[in-house]
């Protein structure tokens, strides 16, 4: 082969370039291809009756038998939106019983809420109950198994931990089993046993840690509840500060933080000022919330209720600088009137959005339980 120094390749190199890369492009066929444009434009314009036509059409030209599932999906998916109930329910009965359809699962979960919600609820629910038994793996199974629960929560909390536990056997080996197990402890809670609840979620946390656990989370903050309604307050602050230790953070734009850390963190402050009363560690934990979650809106709270502190123990001067913080960094703050009423060093930021006015119930409360606050 000669050597082309400009750069070119030979021009029967670049064919062979061109039929190798047509060759690996994927064909659906001009026919499919055509059908499934017109279908789209006939949905798109609310002409359902004419789409599932098209994606008939497609479905029976339909080259690769991937193709044709969709095609068959779709068709069945907007006589569905068409309001044609019967024939919704055939389709989707049709794409169920295909184990080769990836749309199996999915069909199997539409077919059942359509005959629940369109008069034939026992044969609804029936099916309703074997989709997180078929397919334990599949993302509607989650939905099938919170249907269900919610279901039988309808005939009284005990009907509802009844289910639960038949799925809890049912499902003990699958991927499902911390959501049920999850569950039943909610059950317990909310039929009053708050020992065994507490029991339960601790179990939870232990069993299936971070970042194992999906509920890793949500059990140690209902722990967190349950013990200090038990007059438990350390074990309280233990089940937060377990969460808090699996915080993660990056040094990019964005953050891990979970939606329980700030909340944790906070009732962590507020479990030793208001239970234990220690002030102390109170003004350190509400220190943390701001220094270590960047990303948090309520930091500003944070500097408000750990200058409350300094100021009700009589440290003037720590709480101004605290609060001198917050009117700096926050000079939107609704916190700002109220800083700058307190400590006569502080002026409002220039352009600050912040109320005019300092409002009567921040300084009532102190900063407890003010109304807006995420809980």
């Amino acid at each position: 082969m000669p050597r082309h120094d400009d750069g070119a390749r030979p021009a029967h190199l670049g064919i062979a370039v061109l039929l190798i890369g047509s060759s690996c492009a994927i064909s659906h066929g001009t026919a499919y291809d055509a059908a499934m444009a017109s279908a789209a434009r006939n949905e798109g314009a609310g002409r359902y009756a004419a789409a599932a036509e098209e994606y008939d059409q497609a479905t029976r030209v339909g080259v690769r038998p991937q193709d044709r599932d969709q095609a068959r999906w779709d068709a069945a998916d907007v006589t569905a939106r068409a309001g044609n109930i019967a024939s919704a329910a055939s389709r989707y009965e049709a794409v169920a019983g295909d184990a080769g359809s990836e749309h199996q699962a999915e069909a199997a979960f539409r077919l059942a809420a359509l005959r629940i919600e369109s008069g034939d609820a026992d044969r609804g629910w029936q099916d309703m109950e074997q989709i997180p038994r078929r397919f334990p793996t599949h993302g509607v199974a989650h939905s099938a198994v919170r249907r269900l629960v919610q279901h039988a929560d309808e005939r009284g909390l005990r009907t509802g931990l009844d289910e639960v536990r038949a799925l809890e056997r049912d499902l003990g080996s699958t991927e499902l089993v911390q959501l049920v197990t999850y569950l039943d402890a909610t059950h317990v809670e909310a039929l009053g046993d708050d020992r065994a609840a507490r029991d339960a979620y601790g179990r939870i946390a232990d069993r299936w840690p971070y970042p194992f656990g999906s509920f890793f989370d949500d059990a140690l903050w209902r722990a967190s509840l349950i013990d200090e309604r038990l007059g438990l307050y350390r074990a309280a602050i233990d089940d937060l500060e377990r969460m808090l230790r699996e915080r993660e953070t990056t040094s990019i734009v964005g953050s891990y933080e979970r939606a329980k850390f700030v909340p944790a963190m906070l009732r962590v402050g507020e479990l030793y000022r208001d239970r234990l009363h220690d002030r102390t560690r109170a003004r350190e934990a509400f220190h943390r919330l701001y220094t270590n979650f960047a990303h948090s809106t309520l930091r500003d709270r944070a500097l408000w209720l750990e200058a409350t502190l300094w100021r009700e123990d009589g440290d003037a001067a720590r709480a101004c600088g605290r609060l001198g913080t917050l009117v700096d960094q926050f000079p939107d703050s609704r916190y700002v009137p109220c800083a700058i009423e307190q400590c006569p060093g502080l002026s409002r930021p220039a352009a600050s959005a912040a109320p005019k006015e300092c409002h009567p119930y921040i300084e009532r409360t102190a900063g407890r339980g003010l109304p807006g606050d995420a809980d």
